[in-house]
């Protein structure tokens, strides 16, 4: 397998004068795809003399997304685009309409015949800057610059064909779909995720795997709860709590590859007291350490108060369950599941396609509850995602954006 070779210096006649001075050096807001050769690229500088200017930036990893790296003075900004093509300079030119000539002396090459391999080629012009996209991949975006603990998490882009994509986030795989020209990629990051830089791979088939890192950040506004638990809430049947959510995850694991859903997202419930818990919440039971936290949204509630579906989903689950009592859950494609739980009744069944608004049940206290309440989770990639946060982001039409799909208003 080919592995990018990232920090190579790119084979151009640059300008390469003294490091400017602390003062003449530029910030540079970290995107998808500037990597220390686009950036090179990109003002004219050497891939050495950015490095030297970010001493504090680990060398062997390309600079971080969502972060800022000084640029030392140059001759201001080029557009153009970076390519790493097999074969030599003659075949590049004539694939992007170029001059072969002046795309070789552009590159510092003395002829465009000469064998390449896997070097990069910069080619000057159009309206964007140079930016290194995996392989096979072009226009990447992600959902949000600087992610957050607890989010849901998209990468899109464009691809030629329908080959397989593969991706990750500090190794964990991500659920990937292609199809009609374009790319998608989406998981989640548990409340416990933290402040971190985990790597970004992406790979198009057999081609070479692209990475980069991308920062998290994490706002500490956890809430935390003490709960006591007494009564028949203390002998809590740990063997039942296993075997249900073994149940669930073989159901929120799989993956339709449609979007079911044509527009945002909207609440479960209209009407009720107070947000009694939100995503995310570190919880300690009984005096114990704050080891687990809240999987979903707690919305207080009068008993009997209507519950909807908040977008178009199947039902795969209507039925009582031992920790979640009254339970609801949807899938709407992609991945993505949600639940509605304590249900005093389940007004749909297994199989029935819900629209948005459509009523599906009623707030209640069954279950492992001790009070009316909704209990609305959402999961992506088999893993629990703040609603609250999917709802601000409006990922619901982030998406179908990336799926090339109208995100019609809902009435």
């Amino acid at each position: 397998m080919w592995v990018m070779m990232w920090g190579a210096q790119p084979a151009l006649s640059l300008t390469k004068g003294p490091l400017a001075a602390q003062e003449n050096r530029i910030p540079h807001s970290v995107q998808v795809g500037d990597t220390w050769l686009a950036l090179a690229y990109r003002y004219g500088v050497t891939v050495a003399d950015l490095q030297a200017a970010n001493p504090q930036v680990n060398r062997q990893r390309q600079p971080v997304m969502g972060t800022a790296v000084a640029i030392p003075g140059s001759g201001g900004e080029r557009m153009g685009v970076v390519v790493r093509p097999y074969g030599n300079v003659l075949a590049t030119a004539v694939s992007m309409n170029q001059s072969p000539w002046q795309l070789a002396q552009q590159n510092g090459l003395e002829t465009p015949y000469r064998p390449l391999s896997y070097a990069p080629l910069f080619a000057p012009g159009g309206a964007t800057p140079p930016q290194e996209w995996p392989v096979g991949i072009a226009g990447l975006e992600l959902s949000q610059p600087v992610p957050q603990p607890g989010q849901a998490l998209g990468i899109r882009g464009t691809v030629a064909g329908d080959e397989p994509v593969t991706a990750a986030l500090g190794g964990a795989g991500m659920d990937s779909f292609v199809a009609n020209g374009r790319w998608l990629a989406l998981t989640g990051t548990g409340a416990f995720y933290g402040r971190r830089q985990p790597e970004l791979t992406i790979q198009v088939a057999e081609q070479p795997l692209w990475s980069q890192p991308w920062q998290f950040e994490d706002p500490n506004l956890w809430e935390y709860q003490s709960i006591t638990l007494t009564g028949t809430a203390a002998a809590i049947d740990q063997e039942s709590i296993r075997q249900e959510r073994e149940r669930l995850f073989a159901i929120w694991e799989q993956n339709s590859p449609e979007p079911q859903w044509d527009g945002p997202f909207q609440l479960p419930i209209h009407d009720y007291l107070e947000i009694s818990s939100g995503f995310g919440a570190r919880r300690s039971y009984n005096g114990g350490p704050f080891s687990t936290y809240h999987e979903g949204v707690d919305f207080s509630a009068y008993g009997g108060t209507t519950v909807f579906a908040p977008a178009v989903g199947t039902v795969v689950v209507a039925e009582p369950l031992y920790v979640r009592g009254g339970a609801v859950i949807l899938d709407h494609g992609l991945g993505i599941y949600s639940g509605y739980y304590h249900l005093s009744e389940v007004l749909v069944t297994v199989g029935e396609v819900v629209q948005p608004g459509q009523t599906i049940g009623a707030v209640g206290t069954t279950g492992l509850s001790t009070g009316n309440h909704l209990h609305w989770d959402l999961l992506v990639n088999g893993v629990w995602v703040d609603a609250q946060a999917w709802l601000a982001q409006d990922m619901a039409c982030w998406l179908l954006v990336g799926w090339a799909r109208p995100c019609a208003p809902q009435g």
